[in-house]
């Protein structure tokens, strides 16, 4: 990870902007925290620079990063697994779950944040965060790797952060929110291997493989095996894996062993195991399999392939990643998805479409995309592609990673360790292209790139994490794009934020006292909330929609955008260009009874 994308620049940049220190304030703080070997949270904190209602305020604000109810959300079996109990405990981090190489964690204390690069780097994954409380997070801890007592944490050295430079910003890729009942912690894994469950890899260890008989595999060969029965033992494994229903594919090293383990209805099953010794030739024969042999060893790959398994079509994603114990790889089966959803399925209102769909059929500049992560803007992003595409536009896609195959599109997926997405969106400037999209703007580089591209009159459809449009806009200006110039760039803009729907099932009126104090409300506002019921898993909740905020640049807008507006002058010059903005949106839903008044506070908080 460079210093550009640390966490830790991140946050210090955004406090620098935000006026709550000074460069000399952190310069000075990252020397004394490398001499002393700690992170340089712990400095700032000693020093009382900034408090943490700052810290919260930059992360929510500026960087997009959400509060999350952790009674409403639990990790995923493969994001428990991904970090080992020492590391969870000592930096107090619970993982909620992991796309494409990006750890989606949970930190009660915000200054936390500062020793989630060293999480990175000992994991050898991206690290994004989410806040919640400091209860609910050693509740989860404790839930998820046994009691306090149960496991004594090795002491792990704070990181030192690296120096603060321009920052950048990860993309989110989540279409849905990771919203599910708590699963149960299977003692015995070989006893109901179907069934959900945050196991130790030590308990996968000593388990016994799921299934016998002539089907199953044989990791054994692997000693005597040449490359072409390497290549039948992928292909077994794949037909296997679809067969049982699997949804991912692991090989976990562990000590003198390596295990194949299928990810089925939520649980782990233990297939296979052999020594480590021969994972090498398994890993390189899935890495011929999915056209990532060229990728050596040493350095992490991600790659996507459709194929046809099991009379079935389907998207493998591969991820290897290099670790001390060897090379863990991952393969996730997709079934092969459809064109994505036109704008109204995504809850765009008829007005709000009308005008993307011109925008994307004739307009020209920067089409702006701000959600914070796992705010589905890439859903909304795929929409505007598919709808580009259909009104005969050449589109040419930069994407971390590819959720939709649109055959109209060329579709560019940014490989660990190749070229930068800016040496990718510079390549299809110049080409023949009349749409240029970015999923993810993440650098000030890629934002010049994109003011750029608008420049030579092309249509820039580009996604930035952010908790709204002002948000988005500012936080471009923090990065280093020069006001002007992005002002005369952007033309259109959507801000979006993902709701859970209530279950229809077991939703009843409540008191209406939340409902009531929504921006807006009339005094007599009916407010509906799911109970929980078998149906919706006992959440209340089933489904979710997108609340969305659409503001064309107007010139009075784009002279605040020019002078270098704050995020609150942004929004009153949107307001009266007459954007409908987000909680309007919400209170649409909860008039309808789609969405209950607390699920509406806990995204926008529009009440203490």
């Amino acid at each position: 990870m460079t210093a550009g994308s640390s966490i830790s620049a991140r946050v210090l940049d955004s406090l620098v902007a935000a006026g709550l220190v000074t460069a000399e304030q952190v310069s000075n703080a990252q020397e004394a925290a490398s001499a002393r070997g700690v992170s340089v949270g712990t400095v700032i904190a000693e020093r009382d620079l900034v408090g943490t209602s700052d810290v919260v305020a930059v992360l929510e604000h500026e960087m997009g990063v959400p509060q999350v109810d952790l009674s409403s959300y639990a990790p995923e079996d493969d994001a428990l697994a991904l970090v080992p109990v020492a590391i969870a405990r000592s930096r107090r981090v619970l993982p909620l779950f992991e796309i494409e190489g990006m750890l989606t964690v949970a930190i009660g204390d915000p200054m936390d944040v500062f020793v989630l690069d060293g999480v990175a780097a000992e994991l050898g994954l991206e690290v994004e965060p989410v806040l919640a409380d400091v209860a609910s997070v050693a509740g989860a801890l404790d839930q998820y790797y046994g009691g306090a007592t149960a496991t004594a944490p090795t002491a792990v050295p704070d990181v030192v952060a690296p120096a603060v430079t321009a920052s950048d910003f990860f993309e989110e890729t989540a279409e849905e929110t990771p919203a599910v009942p708590v699963a149960p912690i299977l003692e015995d894994v070989s006893a109901a291997p179907s069934a959900p469950a945050a196991i130790a890899i030590e308990q996968m260890a000593a388990a016994a493989p799921v299934g016998s008989g002539p089907s199953a595999i044989d990791l054994d060969v692997l000693a005597v095996a040449d490359a072409r029965k390497v290549a039948l033992l992928v292909a077994d494994i794949l037909e296997h894996a679809v067969a049982r229903g699997a949804s991912r594919i692991h090989l976990l090293p562990y000590k003198e062993d390596f295990f194949l383990v299928y990810r089925v209805q939520g649980g782990l099953e233990k297939v296979a195991s052999a020594p480590v010794s021969l994972q090498a030739s398994l890993i390189e024969g899935f890495k011929q399999y999915t056209k990532l042999s060229s990728v050596p060893a040493s350095r992490p790959a991600l790659g996507r392939l459709r194929t046809h398994l099991a009379d079935r079509d389907l998207v493998l994603t591969t991820s290897v990643v290099p670790t001390i114990a060897g090379q863990r790889l991952v393969i996730s089966l997709a079934a092969f998805r459809p064109q994505p959803r036109g704008l109204e399925e995504l809850g765009v209102s008829e007005a709000e479409s009308r005008a993307l769909r011109a925008m994307v059929e004739r307009g020209r500049g920067i089409l702006l995309v701000c959600a914070p992560v796992a705010g589905g803007s890439s859903t909304t992003y795929y929409a505007l592609l598919a709808h580009a595409a259909s009104a005969g536009k050449t589109v040419y896609s930069v994407e971390q990673s590819i959720e939709h195959e649109i055959p109209a599109v060329a579709q560019v997926m940014i490989e660990p360790g190749g070229p930068s997405p800016a040496a990718y969106i510079a390549a299809g400037m110049r080409q023949d292209t009349d749409v240029i999209a970015i999923d993810g703007l993440r650098t000030v580089e890629d934002v010049h790139l994109a003011v750029e591209a608008a420049g030579y009159g092309k249509l820039v459809v580009a996604t930035f994490p952010a908790a709204d449009i002002a948000a988005g806009v500012r936080r471009m200006l923090d990065l280093g794009a020069e006001p002007h110039s992005l002002a005369a760039a952007l033309t259109l803009a959507v801000g979006q934020r993902l709701v859970r729907l209530n279950c229809p099932n077991c939703s009843m009126e409540t008191d209406g006292r939340l409902a009531v104090r929504i921006p807006g409300a009339p005094g007599d506002i009916a407010d509906r909330a799911g109970t929980g019921c078998p149906n919706c898993g006992k959440t209340g909740f089933r489904g979710a929609t997108a609340l969305h905020e659409v503001l064309p640049f107007t010139e009075p807008v784009r002279s605040v955008v020019g002078r270098g507006g704050s995020t609150e002058d942004i929004a009153k010059a949107a307001m009266a260009a007459g954007m409908r903005p987000l909680v309007v949106s919400g209170l649409a839903r909860v008039k309808s009874g789609e969405v209950s008044a607390e699920e509406l506070n806990r995204v926008l908080r529009y009440a203490d």
